[in-house]
């Protein structure tokens, strides 16, 4: 519990030290990492199965309470992310279609669950962000290769189909299998003990994640070492992406009257994007240049998730004094 705890603390700073120290040992040792890209199907299996634990796919019920917010929030992930993610692909990353495919992988994926802690930090409607994030898992699973296909099949060739049964077996069968982990747990030793254990599941998740970004940077790391602008490069349409996002979903709160909880959840759910699942894609799918812009975006990502957490007690104010909303609605359990 205690390793859980340190690396779910430090889980960051600790994927910049595994992406460093697989540049470092990949150019030491060049050809190595290729030849460790067999131990991915497991590294993968690390990663997605335990994340898959603490989703609860009878949590996509609750959708039907909030048809309203739900179609916004859906309109946002798999309408506006994509597109504005492929746009700036094409402004920022033409000349870099193993990037550019990056960039449109991280618009195309669902939220993650980390979003759930975000938003209660941040006084949202923390319960509405576990419907958000079930159902926006569920619907990514058909939309996924449908968008990949569409938008970044101008850049490297996309089979929407394998996409589709590589989604099949590498998130789904997870996804089932970790549903019922979880209910056999809490029938084994009860919820209590299940919430006590559950800070080591994302931990363990992390664990396959760094195996996975230590493998790729290895593969990669003379070309990257070589051509240290690629980070610039990399970093600039990320930061204009999230910046955007982040801007558009409470502007959209603001204008439409949205509570502030709702606003929170909103803005949580359609910018927090699932690490896990775009680098599955990612590496199964695309090259590791293409796993590189994924490495950026973690840290990219969470510097705005808290500069934003940092802005909403200010939101919070403004709200109360100039938002006139409707009722708060009622949570989702």
């Amino acid at each position: 519990m205690r390793i859980a705890q340190f690396i779910n603390k430090h889980m960051i700073k600790l994927l910049m030290g595994v992406i460093v120290l697989g540049l470092l040992v990949g150019y030491i040792l060049p050809g190595v990492g290729k030849q460790l890209q067999v131990l991915y199907p497991v590294a993968l299996f690390v990663m997605l199965y335990p994340m898959m634990v603490g989703i609860k796919i009878n949590e996509v019920a609750g959708a039907a309470k909030r048809v309203g917010f739900m179609s916004v929030v859906m309109v946002f992930n798999y309408l506006l992310s994509p597109l504005l993610a492929a746009l700036l692909a094409q402004v920022f990353l033409a000349g870099y279609p193993d990037f550019a495919v990056g960039l449109i992988l991280t618009g195309v994926v669902p939220c993650a669950g980390m979003i759930v802690a975000w938003t209660a930090m941040a006084k949202g409607n923390a319960p509405m962000t576990l419907v958000i994030t079930v159902t926006s898992f569920l619907v990514g699973i058909v939309l996924i290769p449908l968008w990949m296909s569409y938008l970044a099949g101008k850049y490297v060739p996309v089979d929407a189909f394998k996409m589709l049964q590589t989604i099949m077996y590498t998130i789904v069968i997870p996804l089932i299998l970790g549903n019922l982990t979880r209910i056999w747990l809490v029938k084994r030793w009860g919820p209590q003990k299940f919430m006590e254990l559950k800070p080591v599941f994302p931990a363990v998740s992390a664990l396959g994640m760094y195996m996975v970004f230590f493998i790729s940077m290895m593969a990669e790391s003379v070309t990257l070492v070589r051509n240290p602008q690629y980070l610039g490069i990399i970093a600039v349409p990320l930061v204009v992406f999230y910046t955007l996002l982040f801007g558009l979903s409470v502007l959209y709160a603001r204008l439409s009257r949205t509570s502030y909880p709702d606003m929170v959840a909103l803005a949580y759910g359609v910018s927090g994007k699932n690490i896990s699942i775009a680098l599955a894609l990612a590496v199964v799918f695309f090259s590791p240049l293409t796993v590189m812009i994924i490495a950026i975006k973690p840290l990219v990502q969470v510097l705005f998730m808290a500069g934003f957490f940092r802005l909403t007690p200010k939101l919070q104010k403004y709200w109360a004094q100039n938002v006139t909303s409707a009722p708060d609605p009622v949570e989702i359990n």
